[in-house]
């Protein structure tokens, strides 16, 4: 690769970002992303930037923006969703597309919703220019939205400029604002919706999904928004996650026994030595077994400790030791690995 082809670093001075201010009870991360996104846009049309070019370090743009890195963290997430950025580990967080906009579509959030809500119940209520905003306990009884979601919306109503803090108090500073017909659906729900589409057509029980970062990646998407897709889906008992090599399967329904790789392997020992073992015999060694079942040798140990514990093998060390069978296992009962669940897969069929 050419020295010109390479991934360019952004520098913090070349995107002269500016210590923000933020008005009491204004969503920070809302203020940033919105200059973030119209940086990257214009810059883009200028051709100042382009693909992969490496944005500054998050704790950089937290120090220059006067922010924690949590905040760009989060601001980071936002942006990727739009489309304009992706992030991956050991690498940094580079222009993603310079074609725009994600494809994904782009639906309400929550706290879109619930600000919506609010500036109804002013509409309605005949609320006036300078007159105090209920109580948040009040607005979330009267919307029946969280009081935690009514707070962060009423940050964005502060953003807007509909209403402003006083004294510890919200007073309305202006009417003049739109209603939107929206219904309230966050980007993860629909990417979940879509997640359970493309399961049904493509995997079956027992079938593990690929990593987040491909999924992401197909769905247009942050890892992130993957992730809490996933978490949703757990919840519905369709997918099920391990850590590690495990990864995200679909399971016939989420139990505390499912069963890991070393688990699997412990099976297929126990028919083995079912089938070609007396008492007294001699195992292959472990990195035999390893290539044998094709998983690592670390699996294949957990396995035999486990076949040692309920006394089944011993083991014997020295020049003539190894792994040797004490006792013979008198069947067990079929398993199958299990991913999708077949209830969410016939339901969908019908």
């Amino acid at each position: 690769m050419s020295q010109s082809n390479l991934p360019r670093q952004i520098t913090v001075a070349e995107m002269a970002p500016h210590v923000h201010s933020f008005a009491p009870g204004e969503n920070k991360v809302n203020k940033i992303s919105a200059w973030l996104i119209s940086w990257i846009e214009k810059s883009l049309k200028k051709g100042s930037i382009k693909d992969y070019d490496l944005l500054p370090s998050k704790g950089e743009l937290a120090f220059h923006t006067g922010v924690s890195k949590g905040t760009i963290q989060s601001v980071f997430r936002f942006v990727e969703d739009y489309g304009l950025l992706e992030s991956k580990q050991k690498v940094g967080t580079y222009i993603k597309c310079g074609s725009g906009k994600s494809s994904t579509e782009k639906l309400t959030s929550k706290r879109e919703f619930a600000a919506e809500a609010i500036k109804k119940y002013l509409r309605e209520n005949g609320f006036q220019e300078g007159d105090c905003l209920i109580s948040i306990r009040k607005l979330s009884a009267y919307t029946g939205i969280s009081a935690a979601t009514i707070r962060i919306a009423i940050g964005s109503l502060v953003s807007e400029n509909i209403v402003r803090k006083e004294n510890n108090v919200f007073v309305i500073n202006s009417m003049d604002f739109r209603l939107e017909n929206i219904q309230v659906q966050t980007l993860v729900e629909k990417i979940a919706e879509n997640m359970k589409s493309y399961i049904t057509q493509n995997y079956h029980a027992g079938e593990k999904l690929p990593a987040n970062m491909e999924l992401a990646q197909k769905f247009n998407v942050s890892i992130k928004t993957i992730h809490d897709a996933i978490k949703l889906l757990s919840k519905e008992g369709i997918l099920y996650t391990r850590r590690g090599q495990y990864g995200t399967v679909v399971v016939n329904n989420i139990e505390k026994n499912m069963q890991y790789y070393y688990e699997r392997i412990e099976l297929k020992l126990r028919n083995y030595i079912m089938e070609n073992c007396e008492i007294g015999s001699r195992l292959p060694a472990i990195a035999e077994l390893a290539k044998r079942y094709q998983v690592s040798a670390k699996t294949v140990k957990k396995a035999l400790d486990n076949l040692a514990e309920e006394g089944y093998i011993t083991f014997s060390r020295g020049r003539y030791g190894g792994t040797f069978v004490t006792d013979i296992p008198q069947g067990n009962e079929g398993y199958k690995w299990l991913a999708i669940s077949r209830e969410y897969v016939s339901d969908s069929e019908n």
